[in-house]
């Protein structure tokens, strides 16, 4: 058998997925009919056809959003190939390519997310009401994001107004007595558009250890509203403004020492706002600016039950403005430029700060040139570089270069080099943290010098067929300098510092195949191996599986007007070296493999009425240490779209 028909074997033999081609999922991706010429993506800065991304991209569309009926962006990407969702009591946190959530960059239409808690970006607050689809870009993105993006971006794309006259309306109840409810209103005209829409949402705590009177998952109260306008004008200039507004309530009760029982409640509040002018200069030539600006507020609280002394209250409030115009420009039909100049400014307010306050301001000019070097094959490079400088480390550079050939019609191979950089946090440089009880302190370090990282990636896809895509990929993140704890002890007690005393590497990669079948059905897995080490001690990486597999089905049988999928994953081992003593001593140990699944059947019915039934962690995995996975729960609910 030749090369290319195993090939065509294996892929009927698997399922699989989207690449950078584009097969997105869901019950409308009929792959063989996908328009994926229509599919437009912005994860590099500039629009441009998901057929002709240079730089492997995958996208979640409007459609798979739908039909997962999941309500935010933790639940959509939990089972996502490549991704993994931790849940912590802290929220839920992204890991791209086995690197943790301080390395991975969430924005929606290209703005960073603000209001990182313990260094990363609770994906839970984030609803998908508003969002269009899902872009996601791994391996470094420094070049064109600079800090935080050295394991990968995750761009969330709005919803603008696209009919003119019409609303949806989204209701769903079950286990812990959860709601949700979500409306949205659009209207659309020859030159504008203006879109509404708000949700609010509840859910009670729950405990995986009933033996004490701890919680180990937060209850919820929250809601959000936002509005987006579009302008098309007579001339050259195009307008485009959002404004959101949220807000959410987490109560727990929380077990400290010597028996202490806490009752926790935390309120997070956060505004957004931007405005994007762009011009037409051109036939090929679009100069953007955008303005954004953000404010997240977070006030902690904690009360010592039948007692005084432990309590605490904690005010956090951040501030974030970034101005930026880019150029966008075909040079000669085989350049594709794009140059820009963004000033961003960051402000923290903490109790838990030095001085109670840290400021800083960055500076950056980028530039990525996608240079068409032959049609036949087809072959692209794409150079890029960013010029950073930080009032609080300097200057850095992080380039990087990336290339795509296609030697035949079903073959795409793509590679990539790159640097990447993240800055300390407000916390790693002025963290002011004393824990009388235990005794100890934990100080922050204004000396500290951005992470480094060098990074490498090759992919290989091959679509046998219009209905079928099998992948492989490989990839190695090399970091420098990385922030660590260091501890330091005297009479006094003990003193935690952080200093730049780590290096690590992480390698992995992925294999997987997706199937369209006929009657509807779509089937799709993935395999991922992520090797993690510490270079200094030899340990692995906390929290980091080895491996993961991840599986789903999608059927729609379109003359009852019925959808459902299952989906399901299983994790390895994950190894932890907990201080369980506080002695400074780690107790390191494995925690068991796990499988989660997943399912959804929805039923259309006439005049836009939808109803639907879920279930949520069928298998019922999680535990309260290592796992705080929310129990087997169930939801049933209707959507109305007129």
């Amino acid at each position: 058998m030749s090369w290319r028909g195993f090939v065509l074997v294996m892929a009927w033999a698997l399922p699989g997925r989207v690449l950078g081609e584009a097969l997105p999922s869901g019950p409308d991706a009929g792959v063989e009919d996908v328009p994926m010429a229509r599919t437009i993506v912005t994860a590099s800065r500039s629009p441009e056809r998901l057929v002709d991304a240079p730089v492997a991209t995958e996208v979640i569309t409007r459609s798979d959003i739908e039909a997962s009926g999941k309500h935010d962006v933790a639940a959509l990407l939990a089972a996502h190939p490549g991704l993994e969702v931790d849940n912590t009591f802290s929220g839920a946190s992204l890991r791209i390519q086995g690197l943790g959530p301080e390395y991975a960059l969430v924005l929606v239409d290209g703005e960073r997310v603000t209001g990182r808690v313990a260094g990363s970006v609770d994906l839970s607050r984030l609803s998908l009401e508003d969002i269009e689809q899902v872009e996601i870009v791994k391996g470094p993105s420094s070049a064109l994001y600079g800090s935080d993006a050295v394991a990968g971006v995750v761009n969330l794309i709005t919803r603008r107004a696209q009919r003119p006259l019409g609303g949806d309306l989204r209701l769903s109840y079950g286990s812990l007595q959860r709601l949700e409810l979500d409306g949205t209103g659009e209207a659309r005209g020859e030159t504008w558009g203006l879109r509404l829409s708000g949700g609010v949402q509840r859910r009670n705590g729950y405990d995986l250890d009933p033996s004490d009177v701890g919680t180990t998952g937060s209850s919820l109260e929250g809601f959000q509203l936002s509005a987006r306008g579009d302008l098309r004008g007579q001339g050259a200039m195009d307008l485009a403004g959002t404004v959101s507004v949220s807000r959410r309530i987490q109560r727990g009760v929380d077990l400290g020492t010597a028996g202490a029982v806490f009752d926790r409640a935390s309120r997070d509040e956060e505004l957004n706002a931007r405005v994007a002018p762009s011009w037409r200069l051109g036939e090929s030539t679009t100069l953007r600016t955008e303005g954004h600006v953000a404010w997240f507020a977070r006030r902690a609280l904690r009360d010592q039950r039948q007692a005084s002394a432990l309590d605490s209250v904690e005010d956090t409030r951040e501030q974030q403005g970034r101005l930026g115009t880019q150029l966008d420009a075909r040079l000669g039909g085989d350049h594709a430029l794009v140059a820009g100049l963004e000033l961003l400014g960051e402000r923290l307010a903490s109790d838990r700060l030095e001085g109670g306050r840290g400021e800083r301001g960055r500076g950056a000019l980028y530039v990525q040139d996608s240079w068409s070097v032959a049609s036949q094959p087809r072959l692209v490079l794409v150079p890029g570089a960013r010029l950073d400088a930080d009032t609080q480390f300097g200057a850095a550079v992080t380039p990087r270069l990336a290339a795509r050939v296609d030697p035949l019609e079903w073959l795409t191979v793509r590679a990539s080099y790159g640097w990447g950089l993240r800055a300390p946090s407000f916390q790693e440089l002025l963290l002011d943290f004393e824990n009388p009880t235990v005794g100890y302190t934990v100080n922050g370090n204004p000396d500290l010098r951005p992470e480094r990282s060098r990074s490498a990636s090759l992919g290989v896809e091959v679509r046998p067929t219009p209905a079928s895509l099998v992948w492989v990929s490989v990839y190695q993140h090399a970091l420098r300098d990385r922030i660590g704890v260091s501890l330091q002890q005297d009479a006094e007690g003990q003193h935690f510092v952080y200093v730049n005393v780590a290096r690590s590497k992480v390698r992995g990669g992925e294999l997987g195949a997706r199937q369209r079948l006929p009657g509807g059905l779509m089937l799709e897995a993935t395999y991922s191996l992520t090797d993690g080490h510490d270079q200094d001690s030899g340990l692995p990486l906390e929290g980091q599986a080895r491996h993961r597999v991840t599986a789903q089905a999608t059927w729609r049988f379109r003359p009852w007007g019925l959808e459902t999928w299952v989906r399901g994953a299983w994790v390895g081992a994950r190894p932890f070296a907990p201080d369980s003593d506080g002695d400074g001593v780690a107790e390191p140990y494995e925690a068991s493999p796990y499988v989660t699944l997943d399912a959804r059947v929805a039923r259309q019915l006439p005049a836009g009425l939808q109803l639907f039934v879920e279930g949520t962690n069928l298998t019922g995995a999680g535990n309260p240490n290592d796992l705080p996975l929310a129990p087997r729960s169930f939801r049933a609910g209707l959507v109305i779209r007129r």
